[in-house]
């Protein structure tokens, strides 16, 4: 069985054409939330495990400054075809090593879809990640799905999951069920923001 700590696993799910989790535009939850925030033009933005980068490439188009991150090679180039003309920078790169390069460097991290392909033994070190590549004050915003069966991946995130997870490196400012997700995602979702204490 392939193993999702690995890029060949998620290739694979791109070779195959139209993996699940992709809706094929951003997340209408995390784009409202994006408008509340009202970013500075310029801020910087990490979006780890972007997929075919629809959150990247909207953040962009706001003026962020953006960095877009995925194991897959399919992804960053289906999104690198994409983003021309843009403040984007596509990675193909394993998301834990990011601190490396960019320790307290964003002022905002956008996660959909990627804390759910974590394995639940990282899901740890995925929390400790983001808090270190953002600046103090920086903050989270996050769509985790909450699916109700074990397995995965995607692994099922509760309320109680982020908590757990994320209290050690940030202040819960919000969590709430939207009612603006996806068609076939409604009641499934947890919209967060979180900041960098």
């Amino acid at each position: 069985m392939s193993d999702p700590r690995q890029s060949s696993f998620w290739q694979e799910h791109y070779e195959r054409g139209n993996p699940g989790w992709d809706k094929g535009e951003a997340a209408p939850p995390l784009k409202r939330a994006l408008a509340a925030l009202d970013l500075e033009p310029g801020a910087k933005a990490l979006v780890p495990g972007c997929g075919y980068g629809h959150e990247a490439l909207h953040l962009a188009e706001l003026g962020s400054d953006v960095v877009a991150v995925d194991f897959a090679p399919a992804a960053i180039e289906n999104l690198l075809s994409r983003s021309s003309g843009l403040s984007l920078q596509a990675l193909e790169r394993d998301i834990f090593s990011l601190v490396t390069d960019f320790r307290c460097d964003f002022d905002l991290v956008l996660e959909h879809t990627c804390f759910c392909a974590i394995p639940l033994d990282r899901r740890a070190e995925y929390a400790q990640t983001m808090a270190g590549v953002l600046k103090q004050g920086g903050i989270f915003l996050g769509l985790f799905w909450e699916l109700g069966e074990d397995g995965g991946p995607p692994f099922n995130t509760t309320r109680q999951d982020v908590h757990l997870y994320f209290d050690s490196f940030f202040s819960m400012l919000e969590i709430e069920r939207p009612e603006d997700s996806f068609p076939g995602r409604q009641d499934e979702e947890w919209l967060v923001k979180m900041v960098r204490s």
